[in-house]
């Protein structure tokens, strides 16, 4: 019996320390991959992302920051992500404001961030086509969450250079639908296409 217990003790241990020594990167497949396993930023693609964005218009502005974490854990497995958090004015009236929620460590940090994403895309990608991207560039997928509703939607990222300064040209779409209300909520953020100025 002594035995038996060793042997089911080692054959755990292994698979533990075997499930934990899996690092893939963030832009390798996650199908198939052991529990525990590390989708690791080997090529350092998030860290372009890092910064605080505005985007205005008129009396009504987003702004957003965005931070780069590493290993963080999700239930499932270790992976770098961005998270971010913001603040939404309309006409010249504060709507929301998350930002204070930056430094909050939570234990799923993809889940409870406002904003949150760890794919690369490609300039091929069919979500948002980009014949102007570069042959390797990469742009970030990530869902941004309107905290007065609770709806989620799918936000593009790409950093890049217009008129000599840094931006994000964003698109935000795919909001998902609220099933569970007769009557849903407007996605109250804005939505489509526009152009973030690095602060």
């Amino acid at each position: 019996m002594k035995n038996i217990f060793l042997i089911i003790t080692i054959t755990l241990i292994s698979s533990l320390f075997k499930s934990q020594s899996v690092v893939i990167d963030i832009s390798d497949s996650e199908l198939n991959q052991p529990t525990g396993y590390y989708s690791k930023d080997m090529n350092n693609v998030l860290n372009q992302f890092e910064g605080t964005y505005l985007f205005t218009n008129g009396n009504t502005s987003l702004k957003i920051v965005l931070v780069k974490k590493i290993k963080q854990y999700n239930n499932s497995y270790y992976e770098d992500l961005i998270i971010g958090e913001y603040q939404y004015i309309v006409n010249g009236v504060e709507k929301i404001n998350t930002l204070s929620n930056l430094n909050v460590v939570y234990n799923n940090q993809f889940a409870k961030h406002a904003i949150a994403g760890s794919s690369p895309i490609n300039n091929n990608n069919r979500e948002w086509k980009c014949p102007q991207c570069n042959l390797n560039e990469k742009r970030l997928r990530a869902k941004i969450i309107d905290r007065t509703t609770d709806r989620h939607a799918t936000i593009l990222i790409r950093k890049t250079i217009v008129n000599g300064q840094e931006v994000l040209q964003v698109k935000v779409r795919d909001v998902l639908p609220d099933f569970e209300n007769v009557s849903p909520l407007e996605f109250s953020l804005p939505k489509g296409e526009f152009t973030m100025i690095k602060q």
